[in-house]
């Protein structure tokens, strides 16, 4: 979290907050990894540029379902649109083909709407191929004391703060080294998502041990999974 891709976010967490497909007046704050594969321009006057990321590596899916009480439900596409103001078209081109970060918010600004993403661009940065000062970061606020819990592998490739319901977290993890295989979860410690970022940040593969919450009857077939702690994994 020392290293400047992290001071840069945290810097940037000052003046935006995003994500797919959610409701109106909903400020959302997020980061997308995958290859930036398009970027264009729209409307009468092209002036607004749209763009498109394929999220994680090879993953080819069209569309997953995640259910999130707190913020409503949403689409995380793939590939993964944004909208943006014509002057970020030169620092966009410059990584046509590479593999990013992109920083976004929603709702866009009323000026974008001739782009059909609710998606706007906050920045853009390569991926910083270094390695998280940390090692691990467990959370704080779960116990899982007497609790099974399950494990995952793989990349984090979507992670959002949303401050509908006061603040709150998630993370979208690519399963392996590549593929469509994508689990949502949930964070309820702000510096385990700070670390969730530095991994996001570097592409750094990690092992996330996480706990179920099953509603029963209350809420029939839904389960809510929360991360408790993440560890980085060496390795391609």
């Amino acid at each position: 979290m020392k290293s400047a891709f992290i001071a840069l976010l945290l810097f940037c967490w000052l003046y935006s907050p995003g994500l797919s497909a959610t409701q109106l007046f909903v400020y959302n704050h997020g980061y997308v990894l995958g290859e930036l594969n398009r970027v264009d321009f729209t409307g009468p006057h092209r002036r607004v540029i749209t763009g498109e990321v394929s999220i994680g590596n090879s993953g080819l899916y069209g569309g997953e379902y995640f259910q999130d009480q707190l913020n409503s439900d949403y689409i995380l596409s793939n590939p993964w649109s944004f909208c943006g103001d014509k002057a970020a078209y030169g620092e966009l081109a410059n990584f046509i083909g590479e593999f990013v970060v992109i920083e976004y918010k929603t709702p866009k600004k009323s000026s974008l709407l001739q782009c059909q993403s609710t998606n706007e661009i906050v920045g853009v940065y390569p991926v910083s191929r270094g390695n998280p000062s940390s090692l691990a970061r467990e959370s704080t606020k779960i116990s899982i004391a007497g609790k099974p819990y399950g494990v995952s592998v793989g990349r984090i490739v979507n992670a959002r703060e949303s401050d509908k319901h006061d603040k709150n977290w998630s993370i979208v993890i690519q399963v392996g080294n590549s593929g469509n295989d994508f689990r949502y979860m949930q964070i309820v410690d702000s510096d385990l998502y700070d670390f969730a970022l530095a991994c996001l940040g570097s592409g750094t593969r990690v092992k996330i041990y996480h706990v179920e919450r099953i509603y029963g009857n209350s809420r029939p077939d839904q389960i809510d999974t929360y991360v408790w702690r993440i560890e980085t994994k060496p390795g391609l």
